[in-house]
């Protein structure tokens, strides 16, 4: 068991998480397997990890205790996947102060924060590695879903610059951009309906993308156990290649990203001209 790895898992109550606890395992790794409530993680349990509480919207002095108590189990860290987070639908006029306060909470103050309190232990070792659940909402605005969209193009941009603050430790970052996959992510749990209406948006771009979620739900293509094969053959290396910055899943993944790079290179050339006339004039 020389090779055996510690993985840290936030969100194992379903989806993702769940799957990736239960994939580290099956590779003959120790997992810790975390959720709000520990409550449900009694299937990953029996299949082998340790499991805790982990609030992610906890005060960091808070997580940092708890990470002491996590490290205890197996005296190290070499995986960190931020994976916990939700889906705030909505307008973003809509939106109240409190539910946009509440969606950055999760999806990026929790991200940060956990990786504040684990990231010691790393460092310490010198060596670990760090994923952060983003996704493809990080490259494009989606009527209906900006303040979700927003807090994932925050966890891609906290990660690309981790991955070059944390190089100098050997400790890789690696942001994860799935499309859609088929699980309960859209169900109603985690997807949060707008508390505040506004009539005016009826029938526009917004209610558009709201109830594209509702189609979506159970109807995606992407198969989770799937591209978890492929995240933790990339994680640790069996892949064959190295850790990239960001690790794209699925077609429409790699559709949409695609079609966004070139969307902008095109605007890019379009405005050169103006872009690059505002330079001093030099004597």
């Amino acid at each position: 068991m020389a090779s055996c790895k510690v993985w840290f898992i936030t969100g194992c109550s379903s989806g993702f998480g769940r799957e990736l606890a239960l994939g580290a395992l099956r590779r003959g790794d120790k997992v810790i397997a975390t959720a709000r409530n520990a409550s449900k993680l009694d299937d990953i349990k029996a299949a082998g990890a340790a499991t805790m509480s982990w609030d992610v919207t906890a005060p960091l002095e808070d997580l940092k205790k708890a990470a002491e108590e996590a490290h205890q189990i197996y005296g190290r860290f070499d995986y960190l996947i931020n994976n916990a987070g939700y889906n705030q639908v909505g307008g973003l006029e809509e939106l109240t102060p409190e539910q946009t306060q509440a969606q950055f909470a999760t999806n990026v103050f929790g991200l940060l924060n956990t990786t504040r309190a684990i990231v010691p232990f790393m460092r310490a070792q010198r060596s670990g590695v760090v994923a952060n659940f983003s996704s493809v909402g990080a490259w494009r605005g989606v009527a209906g879903v900006g303040l979700y969209c927003a807090s994932k193009w925050a966890a891609s941009g906290l990660s690309e610059t981790l991955y070059f603050e944390l190089a100098d430790f050997n400790i890789k970052v690696c942001a994860i951009e799935p499309g859609y996959f088929r699980s309960n992510f859209l169900n109603a749990g985690n997807k949060l309906k707008r508390e505040n209406v506004i009539a005016d948006y009826e029938g526009t771009a917004v209610r558009r993308g709201e109830q594209l979620m509702d189609e979506y739900d159970n109807k995606q293509r992407g198969d989770i156990k799937k591209g978890v094969k492929v995240i933790i053959d990339v994680l640790t290396g069996d892949s064959g290649r190295e850790i990239p910055m960001r690790l794209v899943l699925g077609p429409d993944a790699y559709a949409t990203i695609k079609a966004k790079c070139e969307e902008t290179i095109k605007g890019l050339e379009e405005w050169k001209d103006l872009t690059c006339s505002t330079d001093l004039d030099e004597k």
